[in-house]
């Protein structure tokens, strides 16, 4: 059974779901993020992507040029994970 609820989100997040995610996929999409925060032990490391497992490393303690080295492989800028 599905549910209707209105949730504020920040206008950015909602442009970069839009972007990212089909429309078709995003509620399962904002569901399965939604059980992956509520139950982080039952998230299966095996089913994450490259790019995911990249980005998670980002926001751990590591060293300045693996992050730099992340951030490269990602395109993205790192000076704003230093």
């Amino acid at each position: 059974m599905h549910i209707n609820r209105t949730f504020s989100l920040k206008l950015s997040t909602v442009e970069t779901l839009n972007d990212k995610v089909r429309p078709k996929l995003r509620s399962k999409f904002v569901e399965r993020a939604i059980q992956e925060r509520l139950n982080p032990v039952e998230i299966d490391v095996e089913m994450l992507g490259d790019r995911r497992l990249m980005l998670i490393l980002l926001s751990r303690g590591i060293s300045e040029p693996t992050k730099r080295a992340l951030a490269l492989e990602l395109g993205i800028d790192v000076e704003a994970y230093l």
